[in-house]
């Protein structure tokens, strides 16, 4: 347990849900000096943190808190390089700084902990874990990254009076960059690709805040696959177990008959795609991360079986929408960086349209040259503020169309569109040019099809 002394004043930065689940924290922990301050004007949850007895301050950076504060404690939104932490920061002892996680790291010592990170599907992964953990009766707290915070599941843990409780967390590189104590069971990096660049120096800078996760683990998870992951992991005294789509080898490695995917298998269990809920090659990788990180907790095959067959894909992440004359619309608002869609666009086999674009966050685009110079590939409709630095990347084997907006993708598309193909919405983009978020947009772009479609996909 965490020690909290009497006289200590910690401060809090930052007022999202991560925030307030450190306010609450601290105060169940028994601190009586909590500070929590938000350079927004009007910051969510003030009136809920002041109500747990938090002296607040909003719009700026209050420089005498930072002063004299004995701990400070981040939201991951906020950087550890913004300018008005840096004295700060300079003057406190190493472990007196941290994010949500690692104050949940000094709480959970000794339980059993799944972390999970990498640039894509970690939210898949995350559920589908908790869900065959679920079917194999354990305690199962699920969050972190995805849904309820670290911390509030520590919280409602110790409410419930649960002494072994198994939590399953999706970790982001903003919440690994202020971890360091948390003692992981099992830990997975799914893949790596550049994202966040607006915050990192570069790309190495990125995912080395990743590999920090494999450092905190008895054993880790790893997709052979990644070439730049494997080179890292090559080089480190490590305790690994692999996942593949290529690589026989690979501890879950996916079968092949005629050239087309048919099951996955460690060896001794076979899952024929026919008993996967998911579509997709990507999301096959998904399914063999899970069954690797549950292989490792011990879970039972009748466990592992009935979990994968009724999965449920999480909203707006390669979800099918409809199927109208036989043409199936899939939503992957989720996508808002390239890897994202090029994973999509790669797990679905059939002829297809795409719909990209929105704000492009200084990705590098050439990688569409050679992946939509494909005969599947029969047209990319753009949206969003951002086509001028997407066009140039289209080929010229790819007819590429520019729409006004998603409505008039999707009503195009749908007049063009024949049976046995797919309409992928995989934007590759962030959302704020036209939406309020990825789920704002997903949410528009399924209200669209059903718009159009005679019987909607249940």
């Amino acid at each position: 347990m965490f020690p909290i002394e009497g006289s200590a004043k910690h401060l809090v930065v930052g007022f999202g849900i991560t925030g307030l689940s450190l306010v609450k924290a601290l105060k169940e922990l028994g601190a009586t000096h909590i500070y929590a301050m938000d350079s927004r004007d009007a910051p969510p949850n003030h009136s809920e943190i002041a109500a747990l007895g938090a002296d607040c301050h909003i719009g700026g950076f209050c420089e005498a808190w930072l002063n004299d504060c004995d701990y400070l404690w981040l939201s991951p939104g906020v950087p550890l390089a913004t300018p008005e932490l840096q004295s700060c920061l300079a003057r406190l002892p190493k472990d007196h700084i941290g994010g949500d996680i690692e104050l949940f790291a000094r709480l959970t010592q000794g339980q059993t902990i799944v972390g999970i990170t990498g640039t894509n599907g970690k939210s898949t992964v995350t559920t589908l874990v908790a869900d065959i953990l679920e079917k194999d009766d354990r305690a199962v707290f699920v969050g972190g990254n995805l849904g309820e915070p670290a911390l509030n599941l520590w919280l409602a843990a110790k409410a419930q009076g649960i002494c072994d409780p198994l939590y399953v967390l999706e970790l982001s590189s903003f919440q690994l960059e202020t971890t360091e104590h948390l003692d992981v069971t099992v830990a997975a990096i799914l893949n790596l690709a550049p994202d966040h660049l607006d915050r990192y120096r570069d790309f190495d800078h990125y995912a080395h805040s990743k590999f920090k996760l494999l450092h905190m683990a008895k054993q880790s998870v790893v997709n052979v696959d990644d070439t730049y992951l494997m080179d890292y992991v090559a080089h480190q005294s490590l305790s690994t177990i692999t996942f593949s789509l290529k690589n026989d080898a690979a501890t879950w490695h996916m079968q092949w008959q005629n050239n087309l995917p048919a099951a996955i298998t460690n060896g001794d269990i076979n899952i024929h795609l026919t008993d996967i809920s998911l579509g997709g090659l990507h999301n096959y990788a998904n399914v063999m991360a899970a069954c690797a990180i549950t292989q490792l907790l011990g879970v039972k095959e009748a466990a592992l079986r009935d979990a994968i067959l009724h999965y449920q894909a999480l909203p707006h992440r390669c979800a099918l929408v409809a199927v109208m004359d036989g043409v199936r619309y899939y939503n992957d608002s989720k996508a808002t960086n390239l890897p994202s869609t090029v994973a999509a666009i790669e797990g679905f086999l059939e002829p297809k349209w795409l719909i990209l674009g929105g704000v492009t966050k200084d990705q590098d685009f050439s990688e569409l040259q050679t992946l939509l110079d494909d005969d599947n590939m029969l047209g990319v409709y753009l949206i969003g503020e951002d086509i001028a630095t997407i066009t140039p990347h289209i080929p010229v084997t790819c007819e590429s169309v520019y729409s006004r907006d998603l409505q008039s993708a999707v009503t195009a598309i749908a007049k063009r569109a024949k049976a046995g193909e797919v309409v992928l919405f995989s934007p590759a983009c962030a959302s704020f040019d036209q939406f309020k978020s990825f789920n704002d947009r997903g949410e528009h772009f399924e209200r669209y099809v059903h718009a159009l479609v005679k019987e909607p996909y249940v």
